[in-house]
């Protein structure tokens, strides 16, 4: 047999394996979140009566049990939804097309207005070109990396900033959402990327620990790299790649058209 026939079909009998197991686990991992979320959902109703119920009849321990539990129980809800959300990012997709990203962050914008009031925020979106793209996961990836970017600020109230800005590399673009936070160690510039691996405490800063995990793993569906760095504002930087089209019928002016 031609060695390199040989290969080629081993190499695609392990990427066939690859992908049986991917969807599997993917399955499992559904029907996990879907099977937990009905008893979460009634531990967490059932304590919100108690508590309606029983308020001022409890005693201060049995007041702080069952707030443990109320929190406990929608921590745990969080979690399954996010574990959910990243299961199906392989199953629901939409055709790559023409996503123009200053409409998409308007769009992350309005549904962030609480959070960056609450932050005392501002967004600096620098020009932008218009990618081919999954349009709904490049709106969950963009909401992940300011959600991450707004959540960890600075504890001294004093105004956040966040800025968005791409570079021109030639064959990909490098978009980076820089802020003035609290930054992140080198050591942790790759750990943050771990689904539910956090750095910090809910008492500290509130999270599921899904949102950067999400963020990597719509990057790299898209062809891209995604890490953390120092910002030059201050803070830290989340930076991810994505490759330009490769085919003539892509490279339509529209493709690299900057905002004015």
């Amino acid at each position: 047999m031609d060695p390199h026939y040989a290969y080629e079909e081993e190499i695609g009998r392990l990427r066939s394996q690859l992908a049986t197991a991917q969807n599997e686990l993917n399955s499992f991992v559904h029907t996990v979140s879907h099977d937990l979320g009905a008893p979460l959902r009634a531990v967490t109703s059932f304590s919100g009566l108690l508590k309606g119920k029983y308020a001022g009849k409890l005693d201060e321990k049995g007041e702080l049990y069952l707030s443990f539990v109320m929190e406990g129980g929608h921590k745990a809800q969080a979690m399954l939804s996010g574990l959910l959300q990243y299961s199906r990012l392989e199953t629901q997709t939409k055709p790559m097309g023409p996503v123009d990203l200053h409409d998409l962050l308007s769009q992350c914008h309005a549904d962030l207005r609480d959070k960056i009031a609450a932050a005392n925020a501002a967004l600096h979106i620098g020009a932008l070109p218009t990618v081919i793209a999954d349009s709904a996961q490049y709106y969950q990836l963009f909401m992940a990396l300011l959600d991450n970017a707004l959540t960890y600020r600075k504890a001294d109230g004093g105004p956040s900033h966040i800025y968005i800005s791409v570079e021109d590399l030639d064959t990909f673009w490098k978009f980076k959402i820089d802020d003035n936070g609290i930054g992140i160690t080198p050591a942790n510039q790759d750990r943050v990327f771990q689904i539910f691996k956090r750095l910090h405490s809910d008492e500290q800063y509130p999270g599921s620990g899904i949102g950067l995990a999400l963020a990597k793993k719509i990057a790299e569906r898209h062809g891209g790299t995604i890490g953390m760095a120092t910002s030059p504002y201050g803070g830290a930087q989340c930076w991810f790649t994505l490759p330009k089209p490769l085919t003539e019928s892509l490279e339509h002016p529209v493709l690299r058209r900057n905002a004015s």
